[in-house]
């Protein structure tokens, strides 16, 4: 029951991410994670107060955290949930950024480089991802808290060259709605 600090977010420095709200990974002993906000020079447009737009970031074991890359505008914003490892590569989502405002999936090498692999918003094919991606089979899957054919989210799949298919989308009623 020995509680141990490794790191303390510093807030809202445009250096260093804040709001840490996803589950960390571990990834040959170096744990991976993102915050919601700050690391970046851009100003998000979700909050009342303007903020950068999240991170993702790695941190040893011993303490020493890295910011790996900084979100904002078409390269999403606001990473709300944890990251996915899959075969030496990263990939998550940000709730929010994009081409269309409505959130990503990207896909990230260990060392920091970061690739859009879809942007929510266009069509009936979901908006504001807020879970992580499952693995199942090389394939990912995921939620979206908003979009589909009546605004009440989706169930999506992505394939790691970024195909997305929506496979079902909430109609509201009795089989819920914004799943999150």
């Amino acid at each position: 029951g020995t509680e141990k600090v490794l790191y303390s977010f510093e807030g809202p420095k445009p250096s260093d991410g804040f709001y840490p709200n996803a589950s960390l990974i571990d990834v040959g002993g170096t744990l991976y994670g993102t915050t919601q906000q700050g690391g970046s020079k851009y100003h998000c447009h979700f909050y009342y107060y303007p903020s950068a737009c999240g991170t993702v970031f790695n941190i040893t074991t011993s303490g020493v955290e890295k910011v790996l890359h900084a979100f904002g505008g078409r390269h999403g914003e606001q990473p709300a949930a944890g990251l996915t490892h899959m075969n030496g590569t990263l990939y998550g989502t940000t709730s929010g950024g994009g081409r269309y405002k409505a959130g990503i999936v990207f896909k990230m090498a260990l060392g920091g480089r970061v690739k859009v692999l879809h942007s929510f918003g266009h069509a009936n094919d979901g908006a504001n991802p807020e879970t992580s991606l499952l693995d199942v089979k090389g394939t990912l899957y995921g939620t979206t808290a908003a979009g589909g054919t009546d605004g009440y989210g989706t169930v999506y799949s992505v394939t790691a060259d970024g195909t997305e298919k929506v496979l079902y989308s909430f109609q509201g009623g009795n089989d819920g709605a914004h799943p999150g």
